[in-house]
């Protein structure tokens, strides 16, 4: 079996049990030791076929994680996923709108319910955890104020 056949194939197994960028397959290819030129090859065939897609892959990956991450932690991602700008920015075009402070609130709320709230450094660690997501400092602060003054006003009615 000549290497472009062997390329094909391996190609064809990596993403059998799961969808990859192109820079993905192309690297896994490389590093199982195909040569410059299969691999282009290789990227064709899988590319005639649509097996490989980078904005389906990203409109798959936006629809998937915009229930838990940030625009800007999902673009983050895709990007060292190897999907260039243009395209990232065309799949959150035809993405469906959603409300990151409405996602902070749910996130925060849920991270708060397995922490004791009266500690102040519980907020803190909720705030680094949504860091982490890619929101932004000043929407967390003010979801987690407003968090923390409903708490305050239900224990302590006015």
């Amino acid at each position: 079996m000549d290497e472009l056949t062997k390329a094909k194939r391996r190609a064809l197994y990596l993403l059998t049990d799961m969808d990859r960028t192109e820079k993905e397959l192309r690297d896994k290819l490389k590093k199982s030791g195909y040569s410059e030129d299969t691999i282009a090859r290789t990227m064709e065939y899988v590319r005639s076929f649509g097996y490989i897609d980078d904005r389906r892959y990203a409109e798959k990956f936006i629809d998937f994680a915009k229930g838990k991450k940030s625009r800007v932690r999902i673009a983050y991602d895709l990007q060292q996923k190897g999907v260039p700008r243009d395209v990232i920015d065309e799949a959150f075009e035809s993405a469906e709108e959603w409300d990151e402070k409405d996602l902070i609130r749910t996130l925060a709320e849920k991270k708060l319910r397995s922490m004791d709230t009266s500690d102040p450094a519980s907020y803190t660690k909720a705030a680094s955890y949504l860091a982490r997501k890619g929101f932004q400092g000043s929407d967390i602060m003010a979801v987690l104020e407003d968090l923390r003054s409903f708490e305050c006003n239900d224990v302590y009615p006015e």
